[in-house]
């Protein structure tokens, strides 16, 4: 490299200089994706037992009687919860992945494209090779 009253002296030969780098060539690197969700949601079901419920008579500071009504909680111990979101036609952010690229797939069959062909496939291409590390099911 020539000098150049651009830089200063000697500044042309200094391969930390910004002017002088040569493009990184791309490669590929294997990169995992882990997120963890949650969604709260309404599950309705009878697979529980009620609680036990009474009412107990009490007596205030003047002497008076009251009913102080109870219930316990119900007990859900025993209750499926996975099953029990499923039959409440919920679905896991795996499984509408999977639904997602079905309906792509059949769009794409039918000429029905998300942007542009290669866009939809490319989207095709990202709903594959999810794994489901963890799922939990829990009540409240």
């Amino acid at each position: 490299m020539n000098e150049s009253a651009y830089y200063p002296a000697g500044a042309c030969y200094d391969k930390n200089a910004v002017y002088n780098q040569l493009d990184v060539p791309e490669e590929e690197f294997e990169v995992t994706c882990s997120q963890s969700l949650s969604k709260t949601t309404t599950v309705v079901t009878n697979n529980y037992v009620p609680g036990d419920e009474g009412v107990d008579w009490e007596t205030d500071d003047e002497g008076h009687p009251y009913a102080s009504h109870w219930q316990d909680a119900p007990d859900t111990s025993d209750t499926n919860w996975a099953e029990e979101y499923h039959d409440n036609d919920h679905y896991t952010p795996i499984q509408l992945i999977e639904l997602f690229k079905q309906c792509l797939e059949e769009n794409l069959k039918n000429g029905l494209v998300f942007k542009t062909p290669r866009v939809t496939q490319r989207l095709i291409e990202e709903c594959s090779d999810w794994i489901e590390d963890e799922t939990e099911y829990v009540e409240g």
